[in-house]
């Protein structure tokens, strides 16, 4: 009927293209055959489609004025605010939220998103990863190649500091270079955590200046405690930058209200709750199916009660089918409209539902077993839009129905195809198919996705995964495995009671001595932290005797390095230093650098605890070189600052200094507040004894603030004795007693092996109670006598043998040179050396003996000292000009 270079379409085809066609209404035709004339429609042209395959925006009014006087008041203020949009499920959020976007897009505002989904998000596809991979330019399907570029580009253009990019790299999925990766290593979870935050805070400031920003975070009531920390940041970040942050939620599951907004109180931000719509808003959107609302789409409308998709989808069954029923549910219309679509159609929407709410052309190809499938055909129902590489479900809600029309059966199948697809590509979706599929592979499944998100650090994630499996397993081995994994986890995470309680249950399921040898270790690591050292001691004895023909080197190893660090706060260094031996020559056989390098900081540590410092200095070096080069900062950090310790006792102040505060700023950067600790006390030590004290106070200031936040008191007691060095250094006599004495207080509480000795030493040579001072000495020489770390022996002969020159106590100067030499014999130390002589030249001169002292001895003395720099620090040379004293002196 259409006349000639003209084309005529039918009203159903018409209003099943309203969105992709210019066209005027003919009117009414009567059709030969036809009882009632029909409308028609005249084509003008095609128009490409619009981003959402939806119908008509209805309605909506006051919250798009509100939306939209947002953008006004954001671009204007250069401050933007959080939009939280709530509703029941199939009300409109999305819809909403589209409308929104476009608005702002006619308004120069970029528009970026991610979506929180209850299942088939793959690694690197969650909602934050999403919005980031937006913000650089970047799709889900991006090669990692592109990806590199990408984040170069953005590090090169000043978009973040490069003190970012390995952060940059966690959020991106992109693997860590080595230097990296030790550094990520050595970080504690909270401050990766805390860098992931802080990048995507700078990225959207920095992203927000060339132009103003809106960031959408869809069905956020599926998110988990670390998206929720994100979004947190994310409110906070555009409070003070052009940018908008909207979320969407459903009201079943407001888990803003309960557990974010507290977290946010003062910041700017606006809840949007979205109710039905109103009936002559539901008309309009009925007249946008059928031009006119007639008895049907009255039905239609009456039945929805306002709820936009429900109407939707019953307006589309109402087109589609012939039949006058409208379905009580969209679960139920959706599968009715599912049964209308040719075979081959519904067979790909319910395989794509298996996938989940969102899924990849390739991957329903894969289920299909069709390669090249095109996701056209499935778009053109509307039940399935796109959305950049991937595609959507037009609805959560869609999907779910879809996935109902499944017989159990056809969805294990299904699940178990998919489950083999990803096994190459992403064993986190592996698993969870599996898990669908209720294949007895899932716990498995659940380990190995675990143990991958773990090795790279995302340790929260890998406790879930492996606590699904624990929920999953049914034979002993699987359990044993999965708890084994479990509590290596909760002791990374620091929660030491709960990581012993998962050792115990992989104890009790275990059925081979190796198992059980594994859990008796995690046991043993465990209690070890906890100072339980006898059942430590215990749990080791039964590992090593257990599988003694099965144990590895690895496992051999990591015995007698527990055993080793269990020795060593008791004492037992040589004990400690014979377990550290074997435990390093199991780690070479193993040919593994971590735990070689443990068992070299181990050495370390027993050396210096008696007090050989140059041994120590090696194994220590040796060390953080094969840590760092390995990846493994963790271990590096951790020991860094003990070489700067070393380096002191070596008489190498400059390079003790420098390592100090390399390891200063490594701790302080990866958060490893005790290791700070350390390297700060070690930079005290390099200007202690180079009579710096002055430049000693901003690090004992901020040791000491580290170890009150740790509670770690024997560093505080640390801290406090060389805020009193500063203290004695400025005149401030009394002051620096106060400090000392609080100082002694603590060490007496948490044992005076520790650091008793030094102190008492330290106020010996401070006070000017001659009794005090004597009974400082005695009870020091009574604690070394019975044991105590060697830098007590080292600094309580140094600080008696001034304090004996200060009261010209010679004999006693003598004896405490002598002892200091005794102590270092068997591997004389330069700082021991120097200053035993320091102690017999200045006796000798006080003593008056100048046939013992020579004028090139002392030249030779002052030399030394101002060659090392520690000139400042030996006030008793001041001796030289006195008049010398008489042996009755003594």
């Amino acid at each position: 009927m259409a006349p000639p270079g003209e084309i005529f379409i039918s009203d159903s085809l018409y209003r099943a293209l309203a969105e992709r066609v210019d066209c005027s209404d003919v009117g009414e035709l009567t059709i030969k055959g036809l009882a009632k004339p029909v409308r028609v429609w005249r084509l003008h042209a095609l128009r490409k489609p619009a981003r959402s395959s939806r119908q008509a925006f209805v309605g909506r009014h006051r919250e798009l004025r509100e939306l939209e006087a947002a953008l006004v008041r954001c671009r204007n203020t250069l401050h933007g605010r959080t939009i939280y949009i709530r509703g029941e499920a199939g009300i409109g959020k999305t819809r909403l939220l589209e409308q929104f976007r476009t608005t702002a897009e006619r308004q120069n505002f970029a528009c970026h998103g991610g979506l929180v989904l209850d299942f088939g998000m793959g690694s690197g596809q969650d909602a934050i990863r999403s919005l980031v991979r937006s913000l650089l330019g970047l799709s889900g399907e991006s090669s990692e190649e592109e990806i590199s570029v990408a984040a170069e580009k953005t590090i090169a253009d000043g978009m973040l500091a490069n003190e970012r990019r390995v952060y940059l790299n966690d959020l991106l999925n992109l693997p860590q270079p080595t230097g990296l990766r030790t550094l990520y290593d050595a970080m504690d979870n909270p401050a990766r955590n805390r860098g992931k935050r802080a990048t995507v805070t700078e990225l959207v400031t920095n992203a927000s200046g060339h132009r103003p920003l809106l960031l959408a975070i869809e069905d956020v009531h599926w998110a988990d405690q670390m998206t929720l920390a994100h979004l947190s940041n994310l409110a906070e970040t555009v409070a003070g930058c052009p940018a908008l942050l909207v979320m969407t939620s459903r009201l079943e599951r407001d888990l803003l209200q309960e557990a974010w907004v507290p977290t946010i109180a003062g910041l700017p931000m606006v809840t949007i709750d979205l109710g039905p719509l109103q009936p002559t808003e539901a008309n309009r959107l009925a007249e946008a199916y059928f031009g006119e609302v007639g008895e049907l789409a009255q039905r239609c409308v009456e039945r929805a009660d306002g709820n936009p998709l429900f109407l939707e989808q019953l307006l589309r069954h109402a087109e589609e089918s012939a039949e006058g029923n409208v379905p009580g549910s969209i679960r139920s219309l959706v599968q009715a409209r599912l049964d209308r679509l040719p075979l081959s159609d519904k067979r790909a929407l319910q395989a794509a539902s298996v996938l989940g709410q969102r899924f990849t052309a390739e991957a329903l190809a894969a289920l299909l077993d069709q390669p090249g499938w095109s996701c056209a055909g499935l778009m053109r129902h509307l039940l399935v839009r796109s959305q950049g590489d991937h595609f959507l479900f037009a609805h959560a809600l869609i999907q779910e129905g879809v996935y109902d029309t499944l017989l159990r059966s056809r969805r294990r199948e299904l699940h178990r195809k998919a489950a083999d697809w990803f096994k190459s590509r992403d064993l986190m979706l592996c698993a969870q198919h599996l898990d669908r599929g209720d294949d007895d592979g899932a716990p498995r499944a659940f380990l190995e996705a675990a143990r991958a998100q773990a090795a790279e650090y995302r340790t929260e994630r890998a406790l879930r995964l492996v606590e699904r499996g624990v929920a999953l397993a049914n034979n002993r081995a699987d359990l044993s495995a999965l708890h084994l994994l479990r509590g290596e986890i909760l002791h990374d995470l620091g929660l030491i009671p709960e990581s012993i309680a998962a050792f115990e249950q992989a104890l009790a399921v275990a059925d081979a001595d190796i198992e059980r040898c594994r859990a008796w270790l995690g046991l043993a690591a465990g209690l070890r932290v906890t100072d339980r050292f006898d059942e430590a001691f215990a749990m080791l004895d039964k590992a090593a005797s257990a599988a003694m023909d099965d144990l590895s080197a690895a496992e051999r190893a990591r015995i007698h390095h527990l055993r080793g660090n269990l020795c060593f706060p008791l004492g037992r260094l040589v004990e400690c230093l014979h377990q550290h031996e074997r435990a390093l020559d199991c780690a070479r056989i193993a040919s593994s650098p971590e735990l070689e390098a443990r068992s070299l900081g181990g050495l370390g540590d027993a050396e210096y605890a008696r007090g050989r410092m140059a041994s120590a200095h090696r194994h220590f070096s040796g060390c953080v070189e094969l840590s760092g080069g390995s990846g493994h900062g963790r271990i590096e950090v951790a020991n860094l600052s003990m070489v700067a310790h070393t380096q002191v006792y070596l008489n190498d102040f400059s390079e003790a200094l420098a390592t100090s505060q390399m390891a200063i700023e490594l701790a302080a950067r990866v958060g490893h507040h005790r290791a700070e600790i350390i390297a700060h006390n070690a930079a005290c030590n390099v200007f202690r004894t180079t009579g710096e004290f002055a430049r000693a106070k901003i690090h004992a200031d901020r040791a000491l603030l580290l170890a009150q936040r740790l509670g770690a008191k024997r560093f505080e007691a640390v801290s406090l004795n060389d805020l009193a060095m500063v203290a004695r250094s400025e005149a401030s006599k009394a002051e620096a007693m106060d400090l000392l004495r609080r100082a002694l207080m603590i060490a007496r509480e948490t044992g005076m092996t520790f650091v008793g000795p030094w102190i008492l030493g330290h106020l010996a040579v401070t006070t000017d109670d001659s009794v005090e001072l004597q009974t400082a000495l005695a009870e020091g020489e009574d604690i070394l006598r019975k044991g105590a770390v060697a830098h007590n022996h080292l600094w309580f002969f140094r600080y008696a043998v001034e304090a004996s020159l200060h009261s010209q106590d010679w004999k006693g100067a003598e004896r405490y040179s002598a002892a200091l030499e005794d102590f270092t014999r068997a591997e004389p130390l330069p700082w021991a050396n120097f200053f035993v002589r320091y102690g017999r030249t200045v006796c000798a001169l006080g003593r008056g003996r100048s046939e013992q002292v020579t004028t090139w001895q002392l030249r030779d003395l002052l030399v030394e000292a101002e060659r090392l720099g520690i000139g400042p620090a030996l006030g008793p040379l001041a001796l030289v000009e006195r008049p010398r004293q008489q042996d009755s002196l003594t």
